[in-house]
Parts: structure tokens; C-alpha cells; sequence
């Protein structure tokens, strides 16, 4: 059969636009991966596709000499018992490796460890400043180091500067990171407004905010029920038994001498809680 019709000079051009990584897409769904769905729920898998894609792999020209895309968990996103990263929201962020601040250290043979710790400090604000947050373990893997030097560094520039690197462990307040909670509650009993801590520790206001409500609220407990039984008041606020210790510790820290331990690690911690805590019962 021979098709008569004919086609105006713009139906012509019709089929070009169809020349697309959508249609390519569309293609692959249909063909390779047998999607029988409806054609606009089609589209709009292609059209999500091709937005992951622009986002994960943009231009070389929108990336500057010296910097990285890579994905990162989504810092609103903390995660729950036994979350795995395939359940994480990601977030494609940029992070600058090469820096003149790092050729300039170089140049005056600054310690390479100092530099490399201002480079974690930096590539860790940059990801925040992103909607991101860096786990140790891709912050390791960027820098070319261990997992564990990682969280050595991370002490190290916070004895030194007195600033924490915010890694999705602090952030999230997991894993045995460098503990901050200590350092924001002692601001604010010292009588620091959230907005000066917040300026103090490069920490979120809503982070902040969290903190303190959850200190004024064991230590409300305390008071009001005369108990320091840890177990009963993580269940009465639904935390974890670990969290409920270390701000019952806190709050019995300061009742004692009016000052706050500034412990570093959660092992010490674990040891240090754990005295007070016998201490007082």
C-alpha cells in the first residue's frame, strides 16, 4: 500500500525532535526491559531517568579543574536501624580536591597531614553546603587514605582548631565519630544563644536545637522522678540507651562542678559516662 499523504514542511521535522536520550530511553524500557505500562507513565520514568542522569553526570565544563562530583547521603536523611545505602536518599554534590589553599601549603612544607585535614574539613562543609554529608568511609576513599585515618584527622583538627569536621556521624549523631553534643550543651550552659553556638561550631540550628530540648528534658526526669536509671529514660523518651547515658553523664557533670568534660572520643566516652554514672547511684 502507498501512502498518499503528504507531509507539510513542519511535519517534516516532527520525527528529528523524536531523536532524543528520552526516546532512546523509552526504547530500552519497552524493548530490552519489556515495560508494558501506560505511555505517559513511560515518559515520565524517562523523563525521571534523564533527570538523575543530567544531575550525576553533568558537562566536564560545569566542573572546575581540581573538583569531583560524586553522590553522598542526603543530610535531612538520618538513618534508622539497620538502614542499608540502597534505602538512603543521595544527593550529587561537587567537592573541591585541589585547592589553592592545599599547592599553597605544599609550596611552605606544611605538614601533609595538616593539609589533608583542612582538605577534609573543607570537601565535608562543601557537601553540607549541598543538601550532603560525607561518611567517613567516601570521605576516606576521595582522600586516599584509611577509614581509620580518617577518624584520627578528625580529632586532630578538632584539638587543634576546636572546630568539628562535620561527617555524616556527627551529623547523625552515629558511629563512634567525635562526640559534639558535649561541646554545644557546655556553650549553652555557659549561656551562649543558639544562633553564637551555631557560629561557634559551623553546626545546624535545628541540630542545636535538638541538643538542648533533649538535655532540658532529661534533666527534667531527673528532677522531677529522682532517677538516674538511664533505661527508664530512654524508653520514657524514646532514645537509645547510649544517648540517654551520655546526657544523664552531662547533666550530672555539671551539676557537680558547673563544667563539662570535653571528651573526644566515644570510647572515653563510654569510660568516663559509665564512672559518673556509679558515681552517683
Amino acid at each position: 500500500m502507498i501512502n498518499t499523504c503528504k507531509k507539510t514542511d513542519g511535519q517534516k521535522y516532527v520525527g528529528m525532535g523524536k531523536l532524543t536520550y528520552k526516546t532512546k530511553l523509552k526504547q530500552l524500557l519497552k524493548e530490552e526491559l519489556g515495560y508494558q505500562g501506560k505511555p505517559k507513565i513511560l515518559d515520565l520514568l524517562a523523563e525521571e531517568i534523564e533527570t538523575i542522569t543530567s544531575e550525576c553526570y553533568v558537562p566536564v565544563e560545569n566542573v572546575k579543574l581540581g573538583q569531583i562530583k560524586v553522590l553522598v547521603p542526603h543530610v535531612d536523611d538520618k538513618p534508622s536501624w539497620g538502614q542499608t545505602m540502597e534505602n538512603t536518599v543521595l544527593v550529587p554534590v561537587t567537592l573541591t580536591l585541589i585547592a589553592d589553599e592545599d599547592r599553597e601549603g605544599y609550596k611552605s612544607s606544611e605538614k601533609s597531614a595538616i593539609i589533608i585535614q583542612r582538605k577534609l574539613a573543607r570537601i565535608a562543609k562543601e557537601a553540607i553546603d549541598q543538601k550532603g554529608v560525607l561518611t567517613t568511609l567516601i570521605a576516606a576513599e576521595l582522600l586516599g587514605i584509611k577509614q581509620a585515618t580518617v577518624t584520627k584527622y578528625v580529632e586532630e583538627y578538632y584539638k587543634r582548631e576546636q572546630k568539628i569536621i562535620p561527617l555524616r556521624g556527627i551529623i547523625h549523631d552515629i558511629g563512634r565519630t567525635t562526640t559534639h553534643k558535649r561541646w554545644i550543651l557546655e556553650l549553652y550552659l555557659k549561656g551562649y544563644t543558639e544562633n553564637e553556638i551555631q557560629r561557634m561550631t559551623d553546626h545546624k540550628i535545628s541540630s542545636i536545637d535538638r541538643y538542648i530540648k533533649r538535655y532540658v528534658a532529661i534533666s527534667s526526669i531527673i528532677e522531677e522522678l529522682k532517677t538516674i536509671d538511664t533505661l527508664k529514660i530512654s524508653k520514657l523518651l524514646e532514645i537509645t540507651h547510649s544517648s540517654a547515658k551520655e546526657y544523664t553523664a552531662i547533666y550530672l557533670e555539671y551539676k557537680g562542678t558547673g563544667n563539662i568534660l570535653r571528651l573526644d572520643y566515644y570510647s572515653k566516652i563510654n569510660k568516663e559516662t559509665d564512672n559518673i554514672l556509679k558515681k552517683n547511684e
